[in-house]
């Protein structure tokens, strides 16, 4: 007999006794007072509860309802009596947990009273799944004789107290979820019964050299869970890996973000690991680092493991044969291996047939990886096959019922971004399961709509995007859904037809996206009471009057209707959609005026009317939409002065378009306290003025910093739509369509072009130094370029074209060498283009139209061709020499001709005629007696001064 035996023996007893001991008290409506026994609870313990109760102030699901005076306290709900004292022994209220995808329903709200001090007996503590406000109490410590503490979830927040180490028989420890602080955890040393611990969700990132010997010094401990921890990123080598505990058989490390192999030399030297292990999730630690020798000699060890059932591995780097792991599962006889994760890895090669060897899998998750190959039917040989995810591999297939017909307890699959998997299935085929989640992007199910998902009644996650199915959505597809339905995704797809309306309620406004197609009529009134809806890029143009005119308000958060064929005059119901967040229009007929009731969205972080017949001068009730993000009215008739009271109170505008408009007036001054924009689009409008002396302080673009990042991160973390979801801007020449958060992260941009601008450039627009794009040109701006435009070193495309501006290039433009659009034509610039790695690369076309400039690409400056000077010593002759040489001989006969000339024209003539001869030299004497009289006169009247 092994000498484990009796320990599982004794762990199993515990197990089915505790199971036994809850059966009994949900048999008993929670209470376990014996009503025959005649014992009743004692007063002052109910006193106790009551007060405890005045202390919640919201009971979402009625559970103190029964807590009233009068009655014995024995019998309320969730408080659990001695048979022999009548006292309270067990409080039980945990909140209502959704365990498929970690949501709960908070049922108590307010703060956790010390009257409960007053029972002293208790033993069992469960406040889970709730909304407790403040700190977790220290008085929790004083409860003596309490051995399950259960506070996962329960909304505490702060330092977790050290004090919780008096609890000295507690043998279950759980405060998962509460994102609370720990200072150390050398109080756990004192728990020495404890057989479960789950202190996942919190920061014990001060505990990443304690933590290992703390655990080790458990000896009955068998739940490990410290997920989400912030453990060390590597273990410190002089830890002792020597485990007392032998009972281990749950162990979960995920999402620390190790990131080295010395938690894998802890794991192999635990005692006993090989006789209990039933659980291991490492997931989210890059622990493997790609390796593959380290990656084959932990699978094998792990693969030895036969008492092993679940393994989560995914997001490890994990480097590895899929083949060769599943062989190394094969090896143990009677294994039940249940669970395997793998995803998000570098795990390669192909399905092996041996598969089917694992005849009790109930999970297979090996998506995101570099699998290939066929996808047998060996795989629907699994049949207690729960979840089947082989999503973003390289498999093939021609799926048919053959492969499903024997997984009766499938509920979840995905075979998503396998583009070669082509699912084939006739339209009778009912299977023998009912899924609750189907992912088949981009796989090839069409061109008809698989009928069978008709079948279906509870699936809450569809995903078919990129399907290849065309034809028409039928109406008992529809009529099939589960009203617990989360996602239904089909955009990108060749479907057509009018989309039915039909009667469906859902318990949570699920989201739908039928973008992308081609679906014409009407909005059915059914897709109100969704929260996200698509219907972009489609034919759709009626209904939709109804359809934003409800009589009630809607639960939409995010509404997109961009690319149809909608006609109507943009309506003034928007008091019904106060949870909106995006909207989106663009791309329609719409017209007539910005509605006022457009201002009661205040919560909208995304505005997209562009495109559209919009006219009419901005509402001031726009001012009340204080949290938008993103606004864009570009190409409309729009029309007045852009208002100069509003632009103060949106503090994290990041993107306003409003180009090609009919905008007049100047530049609000206001536009400078947009600190978080980093894409302001005015261009083509009729804005006259200057450009505001305080751009400076458009912080956004003055640093290089991710406004957007910071936004969503910070400002908006609970966005379900990105707010940056679509921006048309004028980029390096060229009209560009820019969508989403990551294609526009980078992108700080200014576009004032093609209005009636004058002034010069503020000098301040040279701090803008994340300025990727500067477009001023067609305007009527004059003066300098400033001198300091080198100092927006990231700078792509600069165009200040057509305009009046006059002197030289700066030279320091030549260091911004990132320059891949420069356009200064047509302006009054001068000089010799700076000499730089970029701005002899353009075109000459982007500096004509300057009379006065030269210089590569334009012709030589003559100057600089007349004063250049050797200056490589003799041996060296500059490249122009020979006309240097020619210049100065010509320069010496012109002189020596010069003279010439002169003196021969003059003498000459004096020679050759007397009469000229004669006359000339009378001149000259009487020209020097008059000299000689003047000069004695003078001498004479210094004479008689002195």
């Amino acid at each position: 007999m092994s000498p484990q035996l009796p320990t599982k023996v004794y762990n199993y007893l515990l197990v089915l006794l505790f199971s036994a001991w809850l059966t009994y008290c949900n048999g008993h409506g929670g209470s376990s007072a014996d009503t025959d026994s005649g014992i009743q609870c004692v007063e002052s313990e109910r006193a106790a509860l009551l007060k405890f109760k005045q202390g919640i102030i919201a009971d979402k699901c009625g559970l103190l309802n029964p807590w009233r005076d009068g009655l014995d306290c024995c019998q309320w709900r969730g408080i659990h009596c001695s048979n022999h004292s009548g006292r309270v022994i067990s409080l039980r209220l945990p909140g209502i947990a959704d365990s498929d995808y970690d949501n709960y329903k908070g049922c108590l709200e307010g703060t956790l009273s010390d009257s409960i001090l007053e029972l002293k007996h208790l033993k069992y503590l469960d406040l889970s799944f709730n909304h407790f406000r403040g700190q977790l109490p220290k008085f929790i410590s004083s409860f003596a004789n309490l051995e399950y503490l259960n506070l996962s979830n329960a909304g505490f927040s702060g330092v977790v107290p050290q004090e919780i180490g008096n609890l000295s028989k507690l043998s279950y420890l759980d405060i998962n979820g509460l994102n609370m602080r720990v200072e150390s955890l050398w109080w756990l040393w004192h728990l020495r019964w404890l057989k479960q611990l789950d202190l996942g969700g919190n920061d014990l990132s001060v505990a990443t050299n304690t933590w290992v010997p703390i655990v080790n010094n458990f000896p009955f401990l068998q739940v490990l869970r410290l997920d989400d921890c912030q453990l060390s990123l590597k273990l410190q080598s002089s830890l002792s890996y020597i485990n007392s505990s032998s009972t281990l058989n749950v162990i979960s490390l995920s999402k620390n973000n190790m990131n080295d192999k010395s938690i894998l030399e802890w794991l192999f030297d635990l005692k006993g690991l090989g006789s209990n292990l039933v659980y291991l999730d490492l997931s989210y630690n890059q622990i493997f680092g790609n390796n593959i020798l380290v990656s084959g000699r932990v699978m094998k060890f792990l693969g030895s493991l036969c008492s092993l059932k679940n393994l989560h591995l995914s997001r490890t780097s994990l480097n590895y044969n899929f083949s060769d792991i599943v062989q190394s599962y094969s090896m143990c006889p009677h294994k039940a291996f249940e669970s395997l994760g793998l995803s998000y890895n570098q795990v390669w090669g192909s399905i092996p047939d041996k598969i089917k060897t694992l005849s009790s899998l109930r999970e297979l998750r090996v998506g995101n990886n570099q699998l290939n190959g066929t996808i047998s039917q060996d795989l629907g040989g699994l049949s207690m096959l729960e979840t089947l995810n082989l999503y973003s591999n390289s498999l093939k297939a021609v799926l048919t019922s053959d492969h499903l017909s024997k997984l009766s307890k499938l509920s979840s699959l995905n075979l998503g971004r396998n583009i070669d998997v082509v699912v084939n299935i006739s339209a009778d085929w009912i299977p023998p399961f009912q899924l609750k989640k189907l992912e088949l992007h981009s796989c090839k199910v069409g061109p008809d709509f698989p009928m069978w998902l008709t079948t279906q009644k509870h699936l809450i996650a569809i995903n078919l995007y990129g399907a290849s199915i065309s034809g028409t959505i039928p109406v008992s597809f529809f009529n099939s859904l589960s009203s617990k339905l989360e996602f239904l995704i089909m955009p990108h797809n060749m479907m057509n037809g009018v989309l039915p309306d039909v009667s469906i309620t859902f318990d949570i406004p699920p989201r739908i996206d039928l973008s992308s197609n081609n679906f014409h009529g009407a909005i059915p009134p059914f897709l109100r009471n969704v929260s996200i809806l698509g219907l972009n890029n489609n034919s759709l143009f009626q209904g939709l009057i109804p359809f934003l005119c409800p009589k009630n308000k809607t639960p939409l958060v995010s509404l997109d209707l961009s690319n149809n064929l909608f006609s109507d005059k943009l309506p003034d119901c928007w008091g019904y959609f106060d949870k909106l967040r995006l909207l989106n229009l663009q791309n329609n007929k719409l017209w007539g005026r910005l509605p006022t009731s457009i201002g009661t969205l205040d919560t909208l972080y995304a505005l997209f009317l562009s495109n559209n017949n919009i006219s009419g001068e901005l509402p001031l009730s726009l001012i009340n939409c204080k949290s938008l993000i993103s606004l864009d009215l570009s190409y409309n008739s729009l029309s007045g002065h852009i208002p100069s009271t509003f632009w103060n109170s949106f503090k994290n505008l990041s993107i306003l378009t409003l180009q090609n408009n009919n905008f007049i007036g100047s530049l609000p001054s206001s536009f400078c306290q947009l600190s978080q924009i980093q894409i302001l689009d005015l261009s083509s409008n009729l804005v006259s003025g200057t450009i505001p002396r305080c751009i400076y302080n458009l912080q956004g673009m003055a640093n290089t910093t991710n406004v957007m990042e910071l936004i969503l991160d910070n400002v908006a973390p609970d966005i379900v739509e990105d707010p940056f979801k679509s921006a048309l801007i004028m980029w390096k020449r060229k009209e560009r369509s820019f969508k989403g958060y990551h294609s526009l992260k980078e992108v700080k941009t200014i576009d004032f072009s093609n209005n009636n601008l004058e002034g010069s450039i503020p000098e301040g627009i040279s701090s803008l130094i994340g300025l990727v794009s500067l477009n001023l040109s067609r305007n009527h701006l004059s003066g300098v370029i400033t001198p300091n435009i080198g100092q927006l070193t990231v700078l792509e495309s600069l165009d200040l074209s057509h305009n009046h501006l006059f002197g030289e290039i700066p030279t320091s433009l030549a260091k911004v060498t990132n320059l891949g659009v420069l356009d200064l034509s047509y302006n009054n610039l001068c000089g010799k283009i700076p000499t730089g790695p970029q701005l002899q690369t353009f075109d000459y076309s982007n500096y004509m139209g300057n009379p006065g400039l030269c210089g590569a690409p334009l012709p030589k400056c003559e100057r600089d061709e007349a004063t250049k000077i050797p200056q490589n010593g003799d041996n060296a002759a500059p490249h122009n020499e020979h006309h240097i040489d020619d210049f100065m001989l010509g320069l010496y006969i012109s002189v020596v001709l010069g003279v010439i000339t002169g003196f021969w024209g003059v003498c000459g003539t004096l020679v050759l005629k007397r009469s000229w001869r004669h006359a000339f030299f009378r001149s000259y004497d009487n020209m020097k007696d008059g000299i000689y009289v003047i000069i004695i006169v003078h001498i004479a009247r210094v004479w008689r001064r002195s």
